[in-house]
């Protein structure tokens, strides 16, 4: 809004004769010379001036002897600006009123101001154009002051651009309630990890029901215990949500409860924090935990297993010698199954290749390979990986057959074979099959510790199955085994 109202009358419409109906030029002079307004008249196309008072001389810094009688170019020299001359010329020109908002002046050397100008013109008594009143209102104070403002707006902007990238970056969630009217405000990361659609408003009763049902009744206290000023007013808990879809994510929230004085007493007012959605950290944390039981149970099994195989060798071997030698194949098949289960335990990349059905197979029957010789063995089946306890439990299971084959079957004779195929349907199947051999009258009479290790360990650990035929021409033994339990 400009700091005066538009003149409605040119200075020829003023009466100057003195008397109770107007104003003498003594008078009127008396009156402007101390308006806080810069006002000077010029007159003629020359536009020299007539009148400037006390704001204008001072503004100029001259006194009136050195303004009257010049023209307005020799008073203001270089502040005289192209678009201020131009705006006089058009006001002499056409009669119509002009104005200029904020125009920069440095009217004094070092020191620029600013002024909202108004010029009108003024008529002689045939209503000619015969100079031009000018009105400048001195506005530096609210120029500098919005220019503060801008600046601060800018100022503000960019923070709150850092802000947002730096949330963004963090993938934190944001949010505020209002503890006195209740309002909330959910940023769309917020919403995204409660599973709340962008569109959609968050309200009390989403947030409560989102908590999962374990974690609500602890959450809700620990928020309520916020509107007591003596609880410190900062908000850390780590709990569950649960999505519409039955998702259920992890989260850490933070926030901090600000209390104003109200009749006196300290009272809740409003409660602001963030969310991290923490799930994959918490599952990272989870495997590991598994992880090292399964290590610390493993490294159980191998004493509990070795201190049985070696109970179980010294009843059956028939001398020292042969004790050694099946005490040892038994306890290096373990430290083979162990080496191929050793990337999956400790996250490090597989130093032969990945754990496989073929892998172990080759891996457990390599030592029964004679260099040179026609193979009395063959393997096929498809590539299929395996996790560490179900690679573990086939190492120990097929190291039993080979041990008793190269004692008692195929492969204790030049001649015998041995073929071992496996195929992936409903289960994982497992075909062991000897051939020309010596002749089988029948199963064993007792069955031994291997076999029992064995069947034990594919149907309790596994959930499978474990079935030896013994026929006349060769052992055959079928194991399946639950796809779900392959990468176990």
């Amino acid at each position: 809004m400009s700091p005066f109202q538009p003149w409605a009358h040119g200075l020829n419409e003023i009466r100057f004769q003195g008397g109770a109906e107007g104003f003498s030029r003594e008078a009127l002079s008396e009156l402007l010379e101390n308006v806080p307004l810069a006002i000077a008249v010029t007159l003629g196309p020359q536009q020299i001036f007539a009148f400037a008072n006390r704001l204008f001389r001072s503004a100029m810094g001259m006194a009136d002897e050195d303004l009257i009688g010049r023209t307005v170019s020799d008073v203001m020299g270089d502040r005289y600006t192209p678009e201020i001359r131009a705006l006089r010329q058009r006001v002499f020109e056409t009669g119509e009123p002009q104005e200029l908002k904020d125009a920069s002046l440095m009217l004094t050397p070092g020191t620029t101001t600013y002024w909202d100008i108004k010029l009108l013109p003024v008529r002689g008594g045939e209503d000619q154009i015969s100079g031009i009143l000018a009105l400048a209102a001195n506005v530096t104070e609210r120029v500098r002051a919005r220019s503060e403002a801008d600046l601060q707006a800018r100022e503000a902007a960019l923070h709150n651009e850092r802000l947002a990238l730096a949330v963004e970056a963090t993938e934190l969630g944001l949010w505020e309630w209002n503890a006195r009217t209740g309002e909330i405000f959910w940023s769309e990361r917020q919403k995204e990890i409660f599973g709340l659609p962008k569109n959609e408003p968050a309200t009390y009763e989403f947030w409560l029901s989102a908590i999962h049902p374990e974690d609500r009744e602890r959450v809700v206290g620990g928020v309520g215990a916020l509107s007591d000023p003596r609880s410190g007013g900062g908000l850390h808990a780590e709990h569950r949500v649960v999505h519409r879809n039955g998702d259920v994510r992890w989260i850490v929230s933070r926030g901090r409860m600000l209390y104003e004085v109200v009749d006196g007493e300290l009272r809740p007012s409003r409660l602001l924090g963030t969310i991290i959605d923490i799930t994959d950290r918490r599952r990272d944390e989870e495997v590991r935990q598994l992880l090292v039981q399964e290590l610390n149970h493993r490294v159980k099994n191998l004493f509990a297993m070795t201190s049985g195989m070696v109970a179980l060798t010294a009843r059956t071997a028939e001398t020292p010698k042969q004790m050694a030698a099946a005490l040892r194949g038994r306890i290096e098949a373990l430290a083979r199954a162990h080496e191929l289960i050793r990337p999956a335990i400790t996250g490090s990349e597989p130093s032969d290749g990945e754990t496989s059905v073929a892998g172990i197979v080759e891996a457990i029957l390599a030592p029964h390979v004679n260099q040179g010789s026609p193979s009395q063995m063959t393997f096929e089946g498809p590539s299929l990986r395996i996790g560490p306890k179900a690679a573990t439990i086939l190492t120990l299971v097929l190291h039993e057959l080979a041990t008793n084959a190269s004692k008692y079957g195929a492969l204790s004779v030049p001649d015998g074979h041995l073929r071992i195929t496996w195929i992936k349907g409903a289960m994982l199947t497992l075909l062991w099959q000897e051939e020309k051999g010596p002749t089988i009258s029948g199963p064993p009479k007792a069955e031994g510790f291997g076999s029992q290790l064995a069947r034990r360990s594919v149907t309790d650990q596994l959930g499978g199955a474990i079935a030896y035929d013994w026929r006349p021409e060769g052992l055959q033994v079928r194991i399946d085994l639950p796809l779900s339990q392959l990468n176990a």
